[in-house]
C-alpha cells in the first residue's frame, strides 16, 4: 500500500502532458466538478471524481495511461527480435 501511495504522490518520472492538454485537463476537470456539485446522487459523485482524476493530471503533468499507451505503440513498431542463430556441434 506504501508503495502504491508513494508511487501515485511522488514525483513523477516524467512529465509527458503538453501545456495545451494540462490547460485543458484542468477546465474539463473543472466543468465535470462543477456539474457534479449540481447534480445529487451517485452520477453527481461520478462527475466530482472524474473532474479531480483530470484536474489532478492536468495540475501534476503526467498521465500513466497516456505512458503506457506510448510504450504499447513502441513494441508494436519495433522491429521483431531476429531468430537465433543455428547451433552446430
Amino acid at each position: 500500500m506504501y508503495h502504491a501511495l508513494r508511487e501515485l504522490f511522488g514525483k513523477p518520472p516524467t512529465h509527458n502532458v503538453t501545456p495545451a492538454e494540462k490547460w485543458v485537463s484542468i477546465g474539463g476537470g473543472l466543468v465535470l466538478v462543477g456539474k457534479g456539485l449540481k447534480r445529487p446522487g451517485p452520477l453527481g459523485l461520478l462527475n466530482l471524481a472524474l473532474g479531480a482524476a483530470v484536474i489532478y493530471r492536468g495540475v501534476r503533468g503526467y498521465c500513466p495511461a497516456k505512458q503506457r499507451l506510448r510504450e504499447m505503440r513502441e513494441q508494436r513498431l519495433a522491429p521483431p527480435p531476429a531468430p537465433p542463430a543455428p547451433r552446430f556441434k
